[in-house]
């Protein structure tokens, strides 16, 4: 492949060469026809380069959507009740996308059940939505417990993490999720809380390299007003009672992945009560 690549390179530069030799021997029409073939020779070569790209790396097949999955999706995923027609088709693809490319695992079964699996997507699909990408990214699978786990990612009566994204380590391409508290999340509309969309906030959080409070993809000038609000809001969340659940005070990360399932849950309340951090994520969530 390297050998044919460098012929291709030493073609292009023996023709760049010979084009001006022969303008200005007044060879001009040779010299159009020599760069006619350039062209060609360049668009061939970069449609070859883009065939071999995708047979190096072939997506995986969307998964499509019969009517009983979206019949589930109508009945049991808020947010995409509120759709409309065409943003439901939009949701139903990326849905279909991200089972395709991302395993979904549930703890002590062979296969999951679709419903679980039918979760975890929306989870990712909401958090990401409005956004000009949706690759989720470097997480490849998603492991779901059938309760509540401990730190060290094991099981028992004990256990109180509802989810954990990793940052390092041997499942740092891993996300884990306690099915009662997943599904939780959606059987409650507007209560500002879903540990799905919780999880996947902190994979937009991760997804520039560092676990910060400062999502991937937030523009230079809105990152400093972005600081600025959620210090106010931590301070104030330290001091009074606030419509933002306390546990948003215990680090920025954490702050950013409770304000985005607020923002998810019950955007009309968040405009309402903290108009400044609505905007922000607003903008964010809405680029043009």
């Amino acid at each position: 492949m390297k050998g044919r690549f460098t012929g291709w390179v030493i073609l292009f530069f023996v023709i760049l060469a010979l084009v001006p030799v022969f303008i200005i021997n007044s060879a001009v029409t040779i010299a159009k026809i020599l760069g006619i073939i350039l062209v060609v020779a360049i668009v061939a070569a970069l449609w070859k380069w883009r065939i071999q790209t995708r047979e190096r790396s072939p997506r995986n097949e969307r998964i499509k959507l019969n009517t009983n999955d979206k019949f589930w999706l109508e009945k049991n995923i808020p947010f995409y009740q509120k759709l409309s027609k065409q943003d439901k088709q939009i949701f139903e693809d990326r849905v279909g996308i991200f089972l395709a490319d991302i395993k979904v695992t549930e703890i002590n079964k062979e296969l999951p059940e679709k419903e679980t699996c039918f979760y975890v997507a929306s989870s990712a699909i909401i958090a990401y939505w409005g956004l000009p990408f949706y690759n989720y990214g470097n997480i490849n699978e998603v492991l779901v417990y059938p309760s509540n786990f401990n730190l060290d990612n094991s099981l028992n009566r004990l256990g109180a993490v509802e989810g954990k994204v990793h940052h390092g380590g041997l499942m740092n391409n891993t996300m884990i999720l306690s099915l009662p508290a997943l599904v939780k999340g959606f059987q409650i509309d507007n209560d500002k809380k879903n540990v799905g969309v919780h999880e996947f906030a902190h994979l937009l959080d991760k997804s520039d390299g560092v676990i910060d409070g400062i999502p991937v993809g937030m523009e230079e000038e809105l990152v400093e007003i972005w600081l600025n609000v959620m210090q106010d809001e931590i301070e104030k969340l330290e001091k009074t009672k606030s419509s933002i659940p306390n546990y948003a005070a215990s680090s920025n990360p954490e702050f950013f992945a409770v304000a985005v399932e607020y923002y998810k849950e019950c955007p009309s309340l968040l405009k309402r009560k903290h108009p400044q951090l609505f905007n922000v994520l607003d903008c964010y969530f809405n680029k043009d």
